[in-house]
């Protein structure tokens, strides 16, 4: 795909996560933006066939609304958590494919790291964290790509929505089975969810349709409690941080770069708390004074960056189109 061809076409990109799926349908002729969000596509959690059905079935829904089709498309730059090697990666591209009658070799498939680094720096080096319902870190610059974390909720998700609201529903287990005092977050959880007893919150765990989502949801009580001034709250929070911080400190070191951004729900939803609790704490683990970046454009459009500079190239306009009409929420 030439320059030229990118400059007079229609390009899709795909965010899907453990959450929800954004997908921006971009044309550049009128620089218009398209925005339409699905169900959860987290490979590693839905599986590869529902995550591809989810993400093709958005694809096609955001086409329809904006009065387009298949026919109309150059790229579609697909960024997915839970993306860790090629045969899932080509897995998915080619269900996604098949689902929306288009050609596979014109799909792109890539981790959500990769599309959140372009949705800080676009074609600049820097380190970016991602804090959602999991978490993961990743840096790249003109000479190497570090990664560090992203190892699942099973293993990692380090400061992560899951990892708030698993700490939650431990004091609400340990509040009920008499293990320890019962703290104010643990009976604000409780409260909120309609707990009384141990077998609630389990069932409420086990017994859902998507455990990983049900226990991050419960992060944004977490950091309710957290402004509130509950000291186990605050404990919880800075002690997720300071882990989720190290990771990043090691790539900052790795890289030699200066410049961190950070994006994914739990940041940017609580970015007035967390971003000096950040670099307080990478000022710590790093030694040096780092430049906090601030999110250029949405994830989604992320991943069209992303796409377009691995088959040959950004131009200048179609970034200042997704500049303009791509701007994170919030950023308008």
């Amino acid at each position: 795909m030439t320059l030229d061809q990118v400059r007079s076409t229609v390009l899709v990109g795909v965010d899907a996560g453990a959450t929800k799926t954004e997908i921006v349908v971009v044309e550049t002729t009128s620089g218009k933006c398209s925005f339409t969000v699905g169900g959860p596509a987290n490979p590693s959690v839905v599986g590869l066939e529902r995550a591809g059905e989810v993400i093709a079935t958005t694809i096609l829904s955001s086409l329809s609304g904006a009065g387009l089709d298949t026919s109309k498309l150059s790229l579609v730059a697909i960024s997915a958590a839970g993306i860790v090697d090629r045969s899932s990666a080509e897995v998915l591209r080619n269900y996604v494919a098949r689902r929306i009658s288009y050609p596979p070799n014109r799909i792109l498939v890539f981790e959500d790291v990769v599309a959140a680094h372009a949705s800080v720096f676009l074609l600049d080096d820097g380190v970016v964290g991602i804090l959602g319902t999991g978490s993961s870190v990743y840096g790249a610059s003109s000479s190497a790509v570090v990664r560090v974390g992203g190892w699942g909720h099973l293993l990692g998700d380090e400061g992560s929505a899951f990892r708030l609201g698993s700490g939650a529903l431990r004091e609400v287990l340990e509040c009920f089975e008499g293990l320890k005092e019962c703290s104010s977050l643990a009976l604000k959880v409780a409260d909120r969810k309609g707990f009384r007893s141990s077998t609630d919150v389990l069932n409420y765990v086990y017994r859902s349709e998507n455990p990983k989502v049900a226990i991050a949801s419960l992060a944004s009580l977490v950091v309710e409690s957290y402004r509130e001034g509950d000291a186990t709250a605050k404990k919880l929070v800075e002690s997720e941080l300071r882990s989720f911080a190290r990771q990043v400190a090691v790539a900052v070191r790795k890289l030699g770069v200066r410049k961190v951004g950070f994006t994914g729900s739990v940041y940017t939803e609580n970015r007035d708390i967390l971003k000096q609790l950040l670099v307080e704490y990478l000022r710590e683990y790093a030694g040096i004074e780092v430049e906090v970046m601030e999110q250029r454009v949405r994830a989604c459009c992320g991943s069209i960056v992303a796409g377009l500079r691995a088959v040959g190239g950004v131009a200048d306009d179609v970034v200042n189109i997704l500049e303009e009409c791509c701007r994170p929420v919030g950023h308008e």
